[in-house]
């Protein structure tokens, strides 16, 4: 996407009265380590020097051959042939060098830099830290380290790695551009701040154009894809979510609406993105144009408002092509990186909280101490939010987080290396743009950030191939709106910081309530009866348990929440697929002698299209296993209308499959009998037998586990009548 190119001229020198407090330095000299002594370069180092990478790499290889146990030239290829992103080669001439001297540490931090490329930054470390045990004093080691600290957002540690290997080797030219690019800019905003503070009768002019220089600097010390060149001071704001959906039945995404001087646009909110991107029609609408010196295809808006919040001066991305779902474009929430972020889903709404002081001026290391001790640490590389992702437990890769991607994506490498399938590795799906698309035919776990989504079908191919470019590593898919948009998702900015939370995360206290008014009543009171002990599968709500349900840690009052399968309907309420719907516990008990455990369940809340937890009177009267991959759902995808409407129950045709039989207990074909339980011996169902008539679950183990993928039916209460109704 775009990102903002800066070039901050320093104008300070003309303020003599601060000049002089300017240049105090950060660090001493590195007083265990003899800096390099000045050489003539080599005519592959002068190439490499200037820059010219193609002229540098033959020169190098010649070099090599002649003394093929040199493993200093060896580092310098592999350097070069990065800088070309021939990584393939790198890592050939990495593994060449490794056979010659496998612990020096110019090899093992050639070794870094090739882990680093590949999306690996957590071997990369280990790597580095095997190379300063092998030779501190190796110039190198504290570059890459630097650079890793960077997207780690460790921003103190990378300008300490910084000073030690400029210190070492200032001949190294990746050591020079990457020193001065951020040393000389901390130096002056340290030095000006110290000026600033102890000059009390500094003339106001002055300290205002001093302020504004150490304001335009600052952004180098940071990774930052600001485009608005003044931010809002609002301290805080709550915006509301706009669903998106382009079928016009599932949400797959949320815009935002932006106030530009004529004429307001829906905005998709996408956290892969950069900044504002429109269409040009609304650009002509507002007469923006682009500005001097802009790269092409920008555009400048002077004031952008976003509810409570005011942008000044923001360069603003320009499409000629429509886009998806007739948006007027994009907002990604970088432009928000001055807050703390919240994108909740379940109640719609964009929160934007202060976040949390640091110490002193420049940018510090991360602390994950007070409101920020539950979130977890992710990569951030200009606007990218890259999480380090488990698949099916034996893979590892980046991801970047990407809202405004309807459904989360994997490269085929990645894919290929999870899975055990080997041919007939896609489907084929028809997309709306008339484009076919390849769906992976497998199913993924994916661990991360905390979070454990096990299962995951209909995962895209896709190569992300302008995120590897712009960030310089492998990126191996993308967290698409399907995952990230049935959690609460924080971010930070700031700090390189997430928090995912699933909805049943935090407990409800109306649940709380309900459980100790339950607690102590009779449980032989009178409880209603299923109307039908055969009720049609198709007017049913199929379930699937997104994370273990175990009686053994629960307790009372947990609010419990499982996953639709597929769409369903009922009078006021279409749950759409992947839609939330929330119970509670009612009842837990164990015993060792013999062995038995009860759990209650009562579900009693849902998200129904555009009501976030609608009370719904429903009935666990079912149980079944993870399905096989072989085996269809229950019931059709499309959602059906258990009452009224154009399409009715009749018109869906059930595909239970070998499951059907066992649902009905010899009864009708595509129904279910109350209390069946399929492919789980050691459980029985009691639909109406817990505390308050909710479900009672038992078994002849020490807890009661409904794993992952495990799925529930409910039927509503209006297959329920008065005691004694058959």
């Amino acid at each position: 996407m775009i990102k903002m190119h800066r070039v901050f001229t320093i104008c300070i020198a003309t303020y003599s009265v601060v000049v002089a407090l300017l240049s105090v330095p950060l660090q001493g000299q590195n007083p265990t380590c003899h800096p390099v002594a000045p050489h003539q370069l080599s005519l592959a180092e002068k190439a490499y020097s200037d820059g010219f990478y193609p002229q540098a790499e033959p020169l190098y290889e010649d070099a090599l051959k002649q003394q093929p146990q040199d493993v200093l030239l060896a580092a310098r290829l592999i350097e070069t042939l990065l800088h070309e992103n021939k990584v393939k080669e790198a890592v050939a001439q990495l593994n060449a060098a490794s056979t010659v001297s496998p612990d020096s540490a110019a090899v093992l931090t050639a070794q870094a830099e090739v882990q680093l490329r590949l999306g690996e930054p957590w071997l990369a470390m280990k790597s580095l830290d095997a190379a300063a045990a092998a030779d501190p004093c190796y110039a190198r080691v504290h570059l890459v380290r630097s650079q890793i600290f960077r997207i780690d957002s460790m921003y103190a540690s990378e300008r300490s790695e910084l000073q030690k290997a400029y210190e070492i080797d200032v001949i190294d030219p990746d050591i020079l551009m990457a020193w001065s690019r951020i040393m000389p800019a901390a130096q002056e905003i340290e030095g000006a701040s110290k000026s600033l503070d102890t000059m009390k009768d500094l003339d106001a002019q002055t300290r205002t154009k001093v302020e504004t220089t150490i304001h335009s600097m600052m952004p180098l010390l940071f990774e930052d894809s600001q485009t608005c060149r003044t931010l809002p001071t609002v301290a805080s704001a709550t915006l509301p979510l706009l669903p998106s959906k382009q079928d016009g039945k599932h949400i797959d995404g949320f815009r935002i609406e932006v106030a530009f001087p004529k004429g307001t646009a829906k905005l998709m909110l996408d956290t892969a993105a950069s900044g504002l991107y429109i269409s040009k029609s609304l650009a002509d609408l507002n007469g923006f144009e682009r500005a001097v010196g802009a790269p092409m295809g920008t555009v400048q808006a002077d004031t952008v408002r976003i509810g409570p919040l005011e942008f000044h001066d923001c360069m603003v991305g320009v499409s000629e092509m429509p886009f998806a779902g007739n948006a007027d474009g994009f907002i990604g929430t970088d432009i928000l990186a001055q807050y703390l972020i919240t994108i909740d889903s379940r109640n719609q709404k964009l929160k934007l909280d202060p976040l949390p002081p640091q110490p002193g001026i420049l940018p510090s290391d991360r602390d994950k101490s007070g409101e920020l001790a539950g979130y977890e640490p992710v990569y951030h590389r200009r606007q990218y939010l890259l999480v380090p992702v488990t698949i099916d437990s034996k893979v590892h890769k980046l991801f970047a987080l990407d809202t405004g991607m309807r459904i989360s994506t994997m490269n085929t490498e990645t894919a290929h290396s999870a899975s055990d399938t080997k041919i007939n590795f896609t489907n084929t799906v028809q997309t709306k743009t008339g484009q076919p698309a390849q769906l992976y035919r497998d199913n993924f776990d994916f661990q991360f950030a905390g979070m454990s989504l096990d299962r995951q079908a209909g995962i895209l191919e896709f190569e992300p191939t302008v995120i590897d470019h712009n960030t310089d590593m492998d990126v191996g898919g993308m967290l698409g709106f399907d995952m990230l948009g049935r959690l609460t998702v924080h971010l930070d900015y700031r700090d390189g910081l997430v928090r995912l939370e699933s909805p049943g995360s935090t407990e409800s206290a109306s649940n709380e309530k309900s459980a100790d008014k339950n607690e102590g009543k009779n449980e032989s009171q009178e409880c209603a009866s299923m109307a039908s002990g055969e009720i049609p599968v198709n007017q049913t709500l199929e379930l699937k348990v997104t994370g273990t349900l175990d009686s053994g840690h629960l307790k009372p009052g947990k609010e419990v929440y499982a996953q639709v399968v597929n769409g369903l309907q009922y009078p006021g309420c279409i749950l759409d697929r992947n839609a939330m719907v929330y119970g509670h516990v009612t009842a837990v008990s164990s015993s060792r002698n013999p062995d038995t455990a009860e759990l209650g369940l009562a579900f009693d809340h849902g998200d129904c299209e555009g009501q976030s937890k609608k009370p719904l009177p429903l009935h666990l009267i079912a149980l079944l296993p993870p399905p096989d991959q072989g085996r269809g759902s229950l019931h059709d995808a499309v959602p059906s209308e258990v009452a009224g409407g154009a399409r009715q129950i009749s018109d869906t045709v059930a595909e239970t499959t070998a499951y059907d039989a066992q649902l009905s207990e010899g009864g009708k074909p595509h129904t279910v009998h109350p209390g069946a339980v399929v492919g789980m011996p050691k459980l029985k169902l009691d639909p109406l037998g817990g505390p308050g008539c909710s479900a009672r679950i038992t078994s002849t183990t020490r807890s009661v586990q409904l794993g992952t993928g495990a799925e529930l039916i409910l039927v509503l209460s209006s297959a329920v009548s008065p005691t004694g109704g058959h």
